[in-house]
């Protein structure tokens, strides 16, 4: 079984909006299973760049294919801290969404007191939160000071019962994303979008980066995750070429795991 723990959708005005057609193809074509719909607001930036999904799209989309398709939430602090609760409230309750996705990248850090309230929420429902983390993503008005994952270590402290996703492995910042799990064992961490950024970079990272997560965590809190379906076959073959893991882990890290995560 393969799950994919970090996909996205986006506004349908955008000019990369993709048909759920070809998401299926693509799940379809690698073997994949399920894939998890991440929630998307970054706030008054996103706003302005009318970019910010609503959660009722995500929840259409996953009822395209609701055998396929987990859908997230996504909150942000510029707004009020009853409105992201209610909306949590709403996302999971009345919309079947089943986690919260963070993106700090769009002017926060994940330590920010305003979003105290959604992580209690969050451990009250019993969902988990993925915080991007590492590279920011290329929009304008993003900051890359946001995105270490040594800011997560307050929320794993503070919040010890929530669930908690380092996404894209904190890259470059793999070894703080260690320590901030390494006594923690509600946080996990996604591998999504490490081969996008070797292309980027020019530069080794998948295969260094797994190395180093499964040496001192083990395989059993590393989630595949591809960031998009265009990522879907470099990531699953890195994990299946991985000659350090054996087939035990790669099972974990490919599904396992993540029916554990999503209670599947």
């Amino acid at each position: 079984m393969i799950i994919d723990m970090h996909n996205h959708i986006t506004v349908k005005s955008s000019p990369y909006y993709l048909p759920v057609e070809e998401y299926i193809k693509a799940l379809d074509e690698w073997d994949v299973e399920k894939a998890v719909i991440l929630g998307k607001d970054y706030g008054k930036l996103g706003d302005q760049q009318q970019s910010n999904l609503p959660d009722q799209q995500t929840a259409d989309f996953v009822k395209t294919h609701p055998d396929r398709f987990i859908g997230f939430t996504g909150v942000h602090p510029d707004r009020e801290e009853k409105q992201n609760v209610e909306r949590v409230e709403r996302a999971v309750n009345d919309l079947g969404l089943k986690g919260i996705k963070i993106n700090p990248h769009a002017g926060h850090y994940p330590n920010d007191e305003r979003l105290y309230p959604v992580y209690e929420k969050a451990s009250e429902l019993d969902v988990p939160v993925v915080f991007h983390t590492g590279l920011k993503a290329p929009v304008e008005g993003t900051r890359v000071k946001y995105c270490q994952p040594i800011f997560i270590d307050d929320v794993a402290v503070d919040f010890p019962d929530m669930t908690i996703i380092i996404a894209h492995a904190g890259y470059p910042w793999v070894e703080e994303t260690i320590l901030v799990g390494l006594y923690a064992g509600n946080v996990y961490v996604d591998i999504s979008t490490l081969t996008q950024i070797e292309g980027v970079m020019g530069v080794e990272v998948m295969v260094p980066t797994l190395r180093k997560l499964t040496s001192s965590w083990g395989a059993q809190r590393v989630l595949f995750g591809s960031d998009g379906i265009f990522n879907l076959e470099d990531t699953i073959q890195a994990v299946k070429n991985a000659d350090f893991l054996s087939e035990s882990d790669k099972a974990k890290i490919l599904g396992e795991n993540a029916k554990k995560v999503l209670k599947l």
